[in-house]
């Protein structure tokens, strides 16, 4: 693991550039604790390719998490359109308590 103080890593920033797209992760530390790291555009690619998609499920659990008490749960249904109103249906049970606290 290479490791480099953050002022030797801002005063020779191409070299250490240029050893994170031929040799691997640059490692920048603070008063001896690893604060950053520095990585080739490949590399980061891969992370990004590798990162799990959001699903519609997350992205309205977020919502409720973020505007906790100002919506019905009925509210947040019909604006991310999860479920299929038709009574007794599979799809109109399938998200029960998906959404529970």
């Amino acid at each position: 693991m290479n490791t480099v103080p953050i002022y030797e890593a801002k005063n020779k920033l191409p070299f250490f550039i240029h050893q994170a797209e031929t040799v691997g992760p640059v490692f920048i530390s603070r008063r001896s604790k690893t604060v950053g790291v520095l990585i080739s555009i490949d590399e980061y690619n891969r992370f990004i390719a590798n990162k799990p998609k959001e699903t519609i499920l997350d992205r309205a659990a977020e919502f409720r998490r973020k505007t906790a008490g100002l919506f019905t749960d009925k509210q947040i249904d019909e604006i991310f359109d999860v479920r299929d109103n038709t009574p007794d249906s599979y799809e109109s049970h399938v998200f029960d308590g998906v959404f529970d606290d």
